[in-house]
């Protein structure tokens, strides 16, 4: 601040010294009777003091508000921006340039980007502007990158028509937007609960209801025989027991690995890894959806915090957990395996675990092997380029869902056993 004052100080005393000049060689003119040096003097010194109080005023009175419709939107969602400029007085701008700040990972319809550093680019705009001018633009934004994406500070520059010298100010006006994971159908149908529930220790773990039939079901050995169906045997080719409905609601607990293979501190998110939480948000939104009572935990942070979400059944809960994985980033003080660890102490009776990675390295087996004496486990491996399955026998269910570079335009997930 100090320096600008200084600054500006230096351009008045210079600005001073030239008109001074001018006004002396106006005075030699007069002297010499030169009608022509005088003018030429006096013009010369107008113009200076002109164009300097052009330059000092040319942004007093301007005004730069930029308006997201909404903080929210859904992966894929068009989002408008208006912007409103206004020129309050009577002093015209021979231009006015404005230096925007916008996310990079999104495209603006109406605008024109210029690409920046890091994850940032540049609105750029530039027109003149009437005295007493207001001008409004509306702009679109095309929500298709997950995050939480920053709009702002705005740079203003203007400055005398000549262009001798320009005056900038910084506007630290800011809007966040949201942009939730993509979420996409589980194909086929109804898989996330049948599998990751899991049918066969769901029945040791919850206690059944005997006065409640919901269906029948191959006899397997150990099923007492007091629980087979003999009617619906005899219509059968083999045995049939009845099935109760349980009298305490199934849990869920999701853990997401966001260490994919193809991830580098150093560089950008890759594409494995936006896939990998657009996977765990369809999962969680159809677990949601079948009414089960389902939680997330991740070994990266949202929003400076580590990713922790108990089982709930609540569509509140839900919410949260999708604003968790929209700001998800992927650093953490733990591996999965020691996230496994630590919440698997707490987890209650009852609680099935999924696990959705790119890559079961050896701690992750480790942490599951441990976690299995209580509840049971299953595995979503997303397959990519690189990265193990579980090995056979190390998860009670393992599901397979494959990355391709244009899961984007996708609609389902196809889920194989």
């Amino acid at each position: 601040m100090v320096l600008h004052a200084v600054s500006r100080l230096r351009e008045t005393a210079r600005d001073l010294v030239a008109a001074e000049a001018s006004l002396g060689l106006a005075a030699i003119g007069w002297a010499l009777s030169s009608d022509t040096l005088a003018l030429f003097g006096l013009l010369g010194a107008l113009a200076i003091v002109t164009l300097h109080l052009w330059q000092r005023y040319c942004l007093a009175g301007v005004s730069y508000v930029r308006r997201l419709e909404q903080s929210r939107a859904r992966f894929g969602e068009e989002v408008g921006l208006s912007i409103e400029i206004v020129n309050d007085k009577i002093l015209p701008l021979s231009y006015l340039e404005i230096d925007d700040e916008v996310p990079d990972g999104l495209a603006i319809d109406g605008g024109t980007l210029v690409a920046g550093r890091g994850r940032s680019a540049t609105l750029l705009q530039v027109l003149p502007l009437l005295p007493y001018q207001r001008v409004r633009r509306r702009l679109v934004v095309h929500c298709d990158r997950r995050g939480e994406h920053r709009f702002g500070p705005a740079t203003l520059s203007s400055g005398d028509p000549v262009g001798r010298r320009v005056r900038s100010a910084l506007l630290h006006d800011e809007q966040r937007l949201l942009v939730y994971p993509k979420i996409l159908a589980l194909a086929p149908r109804g898989i996330a609960s049948r599998l990751l529930v899991g049918d066969e220790r769901s029945r040791a773990e919850l206690v059944a209801d005997p006065s409640r039939t919901v269906g029948v079901r191959p006899y397997e050995r150990g099923d007492p025989l007091r629980h087979v169906d003999w009617r619906a045997s005899a219509r059968s080719t083999g045995l049939l027991v009845r099935r109760f409905e349980p009298t305490v609601s199934p849990r869920v607990a999701v853990f997401l690995d966001v260490r994919v293979p193809q991830f580098v501190s150093w560089r950008p998110e890759p594409d494995e890894l936006e896939f990998a939480i657009s996977v765990t948000a369809s999962l969680v939104a159809a677990l949601a959806e079948a009414r089960i009572p389902v939680g997330l935990y991740a070994n990266g942070t949202s929003g400076g915090e580590p990713v922790g979400h108990g089982p709930s059944g609540s569509p509140a809960a839900l919410a949260r957990m999708l604003e968790s994985l929209a700001r998800l980033v992927p650093y953490g003080p733990l591996f999965v395996s020691g996230v496994l660890a630590e919440i698997g102490r707490s987890l209650p009776r009852q609680t099935s675990v999924a696990v959705v990675a790119a890559d079961f390295a050896e701690p992750t087996l480790v942490a599951i092997a441990d976690l299995r004496r209580q509840h049971s486990v299953s595995a979503l491996h997303v397959v990519t380029s690189a990265g193990n399955p579980p090995p056979a026998g190390s998860v009670d269910a393992l599901l397979r869902v494959g990355y391709s570079s244009d899961w984007h335009e996708q609609t389902a997930l196809d889920i194989a056993r």
